[in-house]
């Protein structure tokens, strides 16, 4: 699943040229500290208009518990900062990735079906994904070339499984809006880590999440979807033609997740490889 993470980075490197000439210094607040300052200020102005959860009759750990099948659309933004550092020279990248993801997920026969379309800004490149995953085989399409690897994460990680997750925390905040129940969390980041390496490094890399918030939506019909925002560190070094290159990522992710569909059972095959 990470050959997307490869394919965007060297796009990335592509599209910010030989490492040289810009040496700017100048610093910025960075993605995670914007990310905590804008989720802690939306926590905080919608938890003080909001009508308390305790008045509703909503049950989300049985609503969860009832999804056995499910699909879902995600919107997601990603607004990245790399640094590329040669020797004494250290050059910046900055770029925004628009993700648009639709799935289907059957937890329990194991199988999942991820559509994925990737666009960076401000090149306007686009990189369409298909994931799909039996039991632990992970099938990654791309490019008309289709590889396979063995990866547990996906069961962990999911919208369903990472709510049923936090739903063993205590919540930060709750309350209702419009008939919507919203669970407000803190999220530790042994949860999400899983999650921000699948789509922004490399196995070698070293990754620390940050600022790590979530939002769960349900109402009278069940679970209706997800908010969830982090910032991510994270670096590695390569070899260049000029020598060893070292890579700093910063990141901060926005994504709104909506489930479509509950228990309506789908056909999912392994693509041939």
């Amino acid at each position: 699943m990470r050959k997307l993470t490869v394919l965007l980075l060297v796009l990335i490197v592509i599209s910010a040229g030989c490492i040289g000439g810009n040496t700017s210094q100048t610093q910025s607040p960075t993605a995670s500290q914007t990310g905590a300052t804008q989720s802690t200020s939306s926590v905080t102005s919608t938890a003080t208009t909001a009508t308390p959860a305790e008045k509703t009759s909503i049950n989300p750990l049985k609503e969860l518990q009832a999804i056995k099948q499910y699909t879902y659309t995600e919107n997601a933004s990603v607004e990245l900062r790399i640094n590329m550092t040669a020797g004494n020279i250290t050059q910046q990248t900055n770029v925004s990735l628009v993700i648009v993801e639709s799935g289907y997920v059957d937890l329990d026969g194991m199988k999942a079906r991820i559509q994925t379309r990737t666009t960076t800004l401000p090149d306007n490149v686009t990189i369409n994904t298909t994931w799909i995953v039996i039991g632990r085989k992970v099938y990654v399409e791309n490019f008309g070339n289709v590889t396979v690897e063995n990866n547990t994460a996906f069961w962990r990680i999911n919208p369903v499984s990472l709510a049923r997750e936090l739903l063993k925390l205590k919540p930060v905040g709750n309350y209702t809006e419009n008939g919507t129940l919203v669970l407000v969390y803190s999220v530790p980041e042994e949860l999400v880590l899983p999650l921000a390496e699948l789509y922004f490094t490399t196995p070698e890399m070293n990754t620390t999440v940050t600022d790590a918030t979530a939002e769960l939506y349900f109402t009278e019909d069940g679970f209706t979807g997800m908010k969830l925002t982090y910032g991510i560190l994270a670096t590695t070094t390569t070899n260049g033609i000029g020598g060893e290159i070292k890579v700093t990522e910063r990141g901060l992710w926005k994504g709104t997740i909506r489930i479509t569909s509950v228990n309506k059972k789908e056909e999912v095959k392994a693509p041939s490889t």
